[in-house]
């Protein structure tokens, strides 16, 4: 039975109620940035006014299980979460199985519009069944996941055929966050009048009080300058390439430092690398800042890569990016005029815009100010969290 909705009366005059579906959710690092993101709209919208809930797992990384195993309270927003029936099968197969979905829907008051986050997980078949129940409208932002690439080809085609269509095909609006993934939905068939593009943001304050300079370097042993990456290690990032760039004497003075956790691509970075590249692992909160502060160069080789926070991080942080041309950031740091581009797998051409970025402090200084500025006016959550609410309100006004 299909239950009359009064949302649209509601949003006019009480708080729009927006679920976040997640599978993961901060401190969960290791699942790449989409956890930061919806963790920095979230708290946007609350700042916004908007009443704010997210479903989410207790997934944590590829060993343990968050210590947020129950129903909480962040910064004005409501954290409900479903323990995983298996840890290994969540983070080694992104195969998510929440236990016992029903008590997180009882426990909801009514919610306006459901926003899921991210593709191939069950968490978004059961919101859709709730959501469906009571005539309530969903959009969709897979962040780069509609695709289906790297690994597990076969498994993803079945996949999408049993489970995942219904995704985007019933979706009121599909959020692109750059016009690379634009041309991902429209490929996947999605049609242009349900396509939207909103950036993805970045947490300001988060770059209000950055570490000390020196700190890393201090703490690695490092003397000279950095040039560093930082995500995932995952066969598209073009990690392998970037370790190749550092063999032999083409950028002698620098020392690279790659700090990731694997996802299928380690053992052939480091096969590639030399004893000028370290591999720190996983970096996490001030880490993480410290190593951009301390880089005088961040690269993000990556191929089909939607959007990419790191480079913007790392403006935030005073370091100018070298990015791949064919990546969604790469979009981004073109209009903003703070990079330089480079061809995915071209080693050569790696190299030479290394060179260029650690040779000429005053080039990279004034792509720094000018990445700085773009991020401010464009990439801030706030500018992101009215182009959502604006949405949200427009889906339900047309509903």
């Amino acid at each position: 039975m299909v239950l009359e909705r009064q949302s649209i009366v509601k949003h006019r005059t009480q708080a729009l109620h927006v679920l976040h579906v997640s599978p993961y959710f901060p401190p969960t690092w290791a699942y790449g940035g989409i956890p930061r993101i919806v963790y920095g709209l979230g708290r946007a919208l609350v700042a916004r006014g908007v009443e704010t809930s997210v479903w989410t797992t207790d997934a944590f990384d590829a060993d343990s299980r968050s210590e947020k195993n129950e129903d909480y309270q962040l910064e004005g927003m409501s954290i409900h979460v479903s323990k995983n029936w298996s840890n290994r099968m969540a983070y080694s197969h992104q195969l998510f199985l929440p236990r016992s979905p029903e008590k997180v829907f009882n426990a909801l008051n009514s919610v306006d519009i459901v926003h899921l986050h991210g593709h191939r997980h069950l968490l978004n078949n059961h919101a859709i069944a709730w959501a469906k129940t009571r005539n309530v409208p969903w959009v969709f932002t897979p962040n780069g996941t509609l695709p289906r690439q790297e690994r597990k080809l076969g498994a993803k085609i079945i996949w999408d055929q049993l489970f995942s269509a219904q995704v985007p095909r019933g979706a009121a609006a599909c959020i692109a966050v750059s016009r690379a993934e634009v041309g991902q939905m429209v490929l996947a068939g999605i049609p242009k009048e349900r396509i939207v593009e909103i950036p993805n943001g970045l947490m300001l304050d988060e770059f209000t009080n950055l570490p000390k300079p020196g700190s890393f370097k201090k703490k690695w042993g490092i003397e000279g300058p950095i040039v560093s990456y930082l995500g995932r290690i995952s066969p598209r990032k073009g990690v392998e390439h970037l370790a190749a760039a550092f063999s032999g004497t083409g950028i002698p003075e620098a020392t690279l430092v790659v700090a990731g956790n694997d996802m299928g691509a380690l053992a052939k970075a480091k096969s590639m690398a030399d004893d000028r590249v370290i591999f720190t692992g996983l970096l996490e909160g001030k880490e993480r800042l410290s190593l951009l502060v301390d880089s005088e160069v961040l690269v993000y080789p990556s191929s089909d890569e939607i959007f990419g926070l790191v480079p913007f991080e790392g403006l935030m942080c005073g370091t100018p990016a070298v990015v791949g041309g064919d990546c969604g950031c790469g979009q981004l740091i073109r209009e903003a005029g703070a990079g330089l581009l480079v061809p995915h797998a071209d080693v050569e051409a790696l190299r030479q815009r290394i060179r260029i970025l650690l040779d000429d402090e005053k080039t990279a200084q004034a792509m720094v100010e000018r990445g700085r500025a773009y991020v401010k006016e464009n990439l801030s959550f706030e500018h992101v969290a009215q182009a959502h609410e604006a949405l949200y309100k427009r889906i339900l006004d047309e509903s």
